[in-house]
């Protein structure tokens, strides 16, 4: 008799096959994200945040909102939305900067 243990998954496929295993990987995805949403949300406030100030509140609250939820050792779902949402504000706030108020 065999048991099986499955990890949760998420519910959104592309981030199941990346983060196929999150709870075992923890620590690791955790560097990766520090390390995309700092440099990210960085990058957005130096690239012209800090002259508009819906973006550099947008900025701020999805970039501590990320980190807040891996210092406080969050559910790795929470974790993983919290910073798809800091990248894909960064990365947005990124373009628009550079190309159309530039």
């Amino acid at each position: 008799m065999t048991t099986t243990h499955e990890e949760p998954k998420t519910g959104i496929g592309f981030i199941d096959k990346i983060f196929f295993d999150a709870e075992t990987n923890r620590y690791g995805i955790y560097a990766m994200l520090l390390t995309l949403v700092g440099c990210l949300g960085g990058v957005g406030v130096g690239t012209g945040g800090l002259e508009y100030t819906v973006e550099l509140i947008l900025l701020v609250s999805t970039t501590m909102f990320a980190l807040a939820m891996m210092l406080a050792v969050a559910p790795m779902k929470l974790v993983l939305f919290s910073s798809l949402l800091s990248v894909v504000v960064s990365v947005v706030t990124i373009i628009v900067n550079l190309f159309f108020l530039g």
